[in-house]
């Protein structure tokens, strides 16, 4: 999959402002659609996360980690990550 970077949008949404339940999804190379909905979202900083957000899982899931919180102007990044943990529908 393929989603924009920072920060990680859904129509007028931001990453961090989905909610358990919410819809994410997208366009495939065949032209079908997949959807999934938000299970969690969690917050990392950038020096790492929870080895889980790259661990497998049991069935179809995505996670989708983009940029978040406040934007550091003298490391030109973004404090920390967001992860959104989605499961397929």
């Amino acid at each position: 999959m393929e989603f924009s970077h920072s920060p990680f949008t859904t129509g007028s949404s931001t990453a961090s402002d989905l909610r358990p339940g919410d819809p994410v999804g997208g366009d495939r190379a065949d032209g079908t659609i997949v959807r999934f909905a938000v299970t969690r979202l969690a917050r990392h900083g950038k020096a790492g996360g929870p080895d889980s957000v790259y661990a497998p899982s049991p069935g179809p899931e995505v996670r989708l980690i983009t940029c978040g919180r406040t934007f550091d102007r003298d490391r030109g990044s973004y404090r920390d990550n967001i992860v959104v943990h989605a499961k397929a529908r």
